[in-house]
């Protein structure tokens, strides 16, 4: 653009000097001063244009190369949560291998010492809305609304009374080989209350049913040690809503549905 401005000059220069010398007239003259001044504006225009155009496309370039690495940074996180999802489906399907070992024992293969198990049926005659236990698994299984208030982890306190209790009958020296796997477990509701998703947080635990039904297991453990239930025999897990006994459609199922489950074993 700028050698057709300057071929434009030199031709008007050239004419300048024709009419110099009075070869051309003053009204050709006229007419191509002014063609040149139209020329010349039209081409500061063209340059002008293409100067935005130069600016619009640095600009287009670099928000490509800003979509680009955001891409990059999303696919790279994408990977990541698939790989998370991928590790925490593959430790679920392995506590539900457990679940289902611990729940669907034979009859009588939990055999623990008669003793405890005869000191636990009068527990659970002292507290029937409270807890069941079934003898021939060895399972004992606690209403979830009546030991705990919807969405926290403290312990109520008739059920802290009860697991105190539970706690001494474990703490004897009958009871040493007897080994505990709490399991708390939840209905399908997500959780949404600010004040448990604060307290999952602190606890450092996911903000959902699966956080939930750890922390509650945790928190049965917590009493059970604070009984004289040595830390080794007490394992907790969290199953969330995974593990369902009732349809989550009823009010009634979902309250079975909220539970925590200790399931006593013999060890070595």
């Amino acid at each position: 653009m700028r050698r057709v401005s300057a071929a434009v000059g030199f031709v008007l220069m050239g004419v300048m000097t024709l009419v110099a010398i009075g070869c051309v007239p003053q009204e050709k003259y006229d007419a191509l001063l002014l063609l040149n001044r139209e020329l010349q504006k039209e081409i500061y225009d063209k340059e002008a244009e293409i100067a935005r155009l130069g600016e619009r496309t640095g600009a287009l370039q670099a928000r490509a190369l800003d979509a680009q690495r955001l891409l990059e940074q999303k696919d790279e996180h994408l990977a990541s949560v698939m790989k998370e999802r991928d590790e925490v489906r593959k430790a679920f399907d392995e506590l539900m291998e457990v679940y289902k070992k611990l729940a669907e024992r034979p009859a009588g293969e939990a055999a623990l010492p008669e003793q405890i198990a005869i000191e636990i049926e009068q527990l659970a005659a002292q507290y029937p809305d409270l807890f069941e236990f079934d003898r021939a698994t060895g399972r004992l299984r606690f209403a979830s609304d009546i030991t705990f208030d919807s969405g926290s982890n403290v312990v109520k306190p008739g059920a802290r009374t009860a697991i105190t209790k539970l706690a001494r009958i474990l703490a004897s020296d009958v009871a040493k080989q007897v080994h505990a796997t709490i399991i708390g477990h939840t209905d399908s509701d997500r959780v949404a209350k600010p004040a448990t998703i604060s307290l999952l947080k602190e606890l450092g635990k996911s903000a959902n049913n699966q956080g939930l039904s750890e922390a509650r297991a945790e928190a049965v453990a917590a009493l059970l040690k604070a009984g004289g239930v040595e830390d080794t025999r007490i394992i907790t897990r969290g199953m969330g809503a995974g593990q369902p006994i009732a349809g989550n459609n009823t009010a009634d199922g979902k309250t079975k549905n909220r539970r925590v489950e200790i399931f006593l074993t013999m060890g070595a």
